[in-house]
């Protein structure tokens, strides 16, 4: 039989190298004999509750595993920032709860280690790199929720990855993580920033809405690793949230992110403009809400942020509402390399690995 592991939670998620596998009656990653808190105990109160609890703490544990000391160290945050984040984000006022969870505080709780799972599954091996998340975590009251509302905090979640290894193309990756991360512009209601200025921390404000911001590996295909951010944004009371999917390749042989010009030559942006133009109101057809202002949908989709890569060709990313109706999704079009011979540059495919 394995041993119990004495420690209560936090202790033993942040410390633990290791986090052998539990009993049926022990329900939990810590010995529920142990619990102290309103947090432990609503973990061991509830079967589906302490199964996440298991789950998490092998995932920690995998996560953790072959990073070396600043990387570990940096998991090591997030989870501190995590518990701290995870015994509040169920509650009405950003507080530790206290006495017995309902069960709809149970469920949010549920909810909250399988989004902080999925999170520590960033950190792994792809295409011969290894990868760590890195997170932080804000949580505010918000003034206006009505009494009966679902939720009444402000939930701000943030992910980027980064390389863990000591050369030149790690720190040149990392260095444009952390570009990346200070330059952003995104504010879920055109005022307030994702990030206070100068600094790496979220910003308070804006409580009213619910924000996750999500960098990930897609892909890593030889001279290119490909990462994915996905934004979602909910303002309370609204009849759903709204998302927005972006793109940024990191050339290896460069050291730095895509641009333009290292794929496309010479007159390219109007001829590709038109092109994505033509291919989305075919596709479309009467759903197409792009308007008269072509020039405007063009400008949008040329931007490299919108770009991905396939066999078939460049593969341009819209957003929800920007040339259809928000029952078509995060509308996609796909130009076949074929069709962009023209204005490739001479080495633009073999760049992108194509």
């Amino acid at each position: 039989m394995p041993r119990l592991i004495l420690a209560p939670l936090a202790l033993t998620m942040l410390f633990a190298p290791a986090l052998p596998l539990t009993t049926a009656a022990q329900a939990a990653s810590f010995d529920c004999s142990k619990a102290t808190t309103s947090f432990e105990k609503a973990i061991c109160a509830s079967d589906e509750l302490s199964n996440e609890d298991e789950i998490l703490a092998q995932a920690y544990a995998t996560a953790l595993g072959g990073l070396s000391t600043d990387a570990a160290n940096a998991i090591k945050a997030g989870q501190k920032a995590w518990l701290d984040y995870a015994g509040k984000a169920c509650s009405d006022d950003a507080k530790p709860i206290t006495g017995t969870y309902t069960a709809d505080q149970t469920q949010c709780l549920v909810s909250t280690f399988q989004t902080r799972i999925t999170g520590l599954e960033a950190s792994k091996m792809q295409g011969g790199y290894r990868f760590y998340p890195i997170e932080r975590f804000l949580l505010e009251p918000d003034p206006d929720a009505e009494a009966d509302a679902a939720s009444k905090l402000g939930d701000k979640h943030f992910e980027t990855v980064k390389i863990d290894r000591d050369d030149d193309v790690a720190k040149a990756f990392n260095a444009a993580i952390d570009k990346m991360w200070k330059d952003s512009q995104f504010s879920p209601d055109g005022e307030t920033p994702l990030f206070t200025k100068g600094t790496t921390d979220l910003a308070p404000g804006n409580p009213s809405t619910d924000v996750d911001y999500t960098t990930t590996v897609k892909a890593v295909a030889g001279n290119r690793i490909t990462l994915e951010t996905n934004i979602y944004w909910y303002g309370h009371g609204a009849a759903h949230g709204n998302y927005d999917i972006r793109y940024d390749h990191f050339l290896v042989d460069k050291k730095r992110m895509l641009q333009a010009s290292d794929l496309f030559k010479g007159d390219w942006k109007a001829s590709l403009g038109k092109m994505i133009v033509a291919k989305a109101k075919a596709l479309l057809g009467d759903d197409y809400q792009g308007g008269d202002d072509d020039k405007t949908v063009a400008d949008n989709a040329t931007d490299p942020s919108r770009w991905d890569f396939s066999d078939d060709g460049l593969v341009v990313q819209f957003e929800p509402y920007e040339i259809a109706p928000y029952a078509a999704g995060a509308v996609t079009v796909t130009i076949l390399w074929s069709d962009l011979s023209d204005i490739l540059a001479d080495d633009g495919q073999t760049e992108v690995g194509y």
